[in-house]
């Protein structure tokens, strides 16, 4: 990737780290630790693109997914309108569940 896009995770959530670190091997992606800052980057997983737009959640996994090797697939699979709906479902479930996790046993 050439570009000032960065892909914000939370290095400190054990979960999140081992994706990412996952993804880092398999990618030129920028991911950059956001475990220090506002709430709102914890909860879901964040791409700050290099003209300041933002995606989030499900639309950020579908970033990485396409800049990673060997997960176009799944970046495919997941932009068809039924799948995306219910991966955007799902991941807020988990998501909520694993910011709560992060905020009550390691931000504590």
């Amino acid at each position: 990737m050439e570009t000032s896009d960065k892909v914000l995770f939370n290095e400190k959530c054990s979960i999140c780290n081992i994706e990412i670190q996952h993804y880092k091997k398999r990618s030129n992606i920028k991911f950059v630790d956001c475990s220090e800052m506002e709430d709102k980057y914890l909860k879901k997983l964040h791409v700050i693109l290099a003209d300041g737009s933002e995606l989030v959640g499900v639309d950020a996994f579908i970033y990485v997914w396409r800049r990673t090797q060997g997960y176009n697939w799944l970046a495919t699979l997941t932009s068809l309108p039924v799948i995306k709906q219910i991966a955007k479902y799902t991941y807020s479930i988990l998501a909520f569940l694993i910011y709560w996790r992060f905020k009550i046993f390691v931000r504590s």
